[in-house]
């Protein structure tokens, strides 16, 4: 996260800006939009064809909702550089940045996974050789020779791109500590973006071969580019051209935004499956807009700042690593027969579309929360061992 100037410190105390630099609560904000949108995305899932124009356009707006994913990895990218940029000349540089992010990450994951293994022999699970990939986080590379994963009630699909994240995190440190100069960090960033760029062409050209759908998506030579635009932003808000890079990302997420809409309404939504344009340029366009979306969001006293800086949306940005783990396996569980109950009971599908998505959404706050609160946050106040910040040693600090 960018400090106000490159000396400027504030006395923020949240550990996942752990320079002490200003924290900025819309960005908590974007977060919250991300899951709210994966949510919408999979909660929502319906027949696309009602024959009613209102609910088909909804349908069309939900199937491009996927791309909250691909704003975790914009935002995430950019948060990151920063904690990065900020200490990469403190004493123990990549030890700490490593125990915090395991610290972060690692209890959830393998939490969940320890658990699907305990109920593997009484609930008949098929793991199909898929363990040694999750505990890996290599799962989202494994998509040649791995047969179906087949857990009943529990979901774990979208681990992929909490895979994609950690395998970024452990290369991108040493870039950033090996390239010292700014300009050299943000030129190397744009040609790996259009190196991968040119990855995704040769891919979905081949895609009728590779018989693989989905790898111009979920590996991360795929879709790394994603994270480097955000890390690409977050260098460029600290060189000269900042307040120039401000004032033009409502005009660059315009002219981007106009083009996805036309290549929407060309391709009836923006799927990455069925066309060549969405998952080659398009994903491009996607990652660029989510970039200038958040430098707006950056701008002191701007609308998107003050929009993003509401209560609810970073309510869900708080918790939006724990909805995101459990939401999917809640779904398989709940959503279904839920739909099923009051459609048959109210002659909806409509009213049962949404009353399955509110109840999974009310079974996954709570869940959410409590992992957070009761699990989470014993690992959490272990940051305290592994500061930035001398300070941070003797008072534990509230985790975000």
């Amino acid at each position: 996260m960018p400090p106000a100037s490159p000396a400027q410190h504030a006395s923020s105390g949240d550990p996942e800006n752990p320079g002490g630099f200003q924290h900025i609560p819309a960005l908590d904000g974007i977060r919250g939009l991300a899951i709210l949108m994966v949510l919408f995305f999979h909660l929502f899932a319906s027949n696309p064809d009602t024959g009613s124009r209102l609910l088909d356009l909804l349908n069309r707006i939900r199937e491009s909702c996927y791309l909250g994913v691909n704003l975790f990895f914009v935002l995430s990218g950019f948060l990151i550089t920063g904690i990065l940029l900020d200490t990469r000349a403190l004493p123990h540089f990549f030890k700490t940045f490593y125990a915090r992010r395991t610290l972060r990450i690692f209890p959830l994951y393998y939490g969940v996974l320890l658990v699907l293994f305990l109920l593997t022999r009484p609930l008949h699970f098929i793991w199909s050789g898929w363990p040694i990939y999750y505990l890996t986080y290599t799962a989202n590379l494994a998509l040649w020779t791995v047969g179906p994963l087949n857990l009943h009630a529990f979901n774990i699909n979208h681990f992929w791109s909490l895979q994609v994240e950690e395998q970024f995190y452990l290369v991108w440190p040493f870039l950033v500590y090996r390239i010292k100069r700014l300009q050299t960090l943000i030129t190397f960033s744009l040609v790996a973006c259009a190196a991968i760029l040119t990855l995704r062409i040769i891919l979905v050209a081949l895609r009728p071969r590779l018989h693989n759908l989905y790898l111009p998506y979920s590996p991360t030579f795929s879709c790394a580019d994603n994270l480097l635009f955000g890390c690409t932003l977050c260098a460029l808000l600290r060189t000269p051209a900042r307040q120039r890079i401000l004032a033009l990302a409502p005009r660059i997420l315009t002219i981007c935004a106009v083009i996805l809409i036309v290549a929407g309404l060309r391709y009836h939504g923006l799927l990455w499956e069925t066309n060549f344009f969405i998952p080659t340029f398009g994903f491009t366009l996607v990652a660029i807009s989510f970039a200038a979306f958040i430098a707006m969001a950056l701008r002191r006293g701007s609308k998107t700042q003050q929009l993003f800086s509401n209560s609810a949306l970073r309510f869900f940005g708080k918790y939006s690593y724990g909805i995101y783990v459990f939401h999917y396996s809640l779904e398989t569980m709940l959503n279904s027969p839920t739909r099923l109950y009051v459609s048959n009971h109210l002659h909806s599908k409509a009213l049962g579309v949404l009353a399955g998505a509110c109840v999974v959404m009310a079974a996954t706050i709570p869940v959410a929360l409590l992992s957070y609160h009761f699990y989470e946050s014993r690992f959490l106040s272990l940051k305290r061992y592994f500061s930035y910040n001398k300070k941070e040693t003797s008072t534990p600090l509230q985790a975000t």
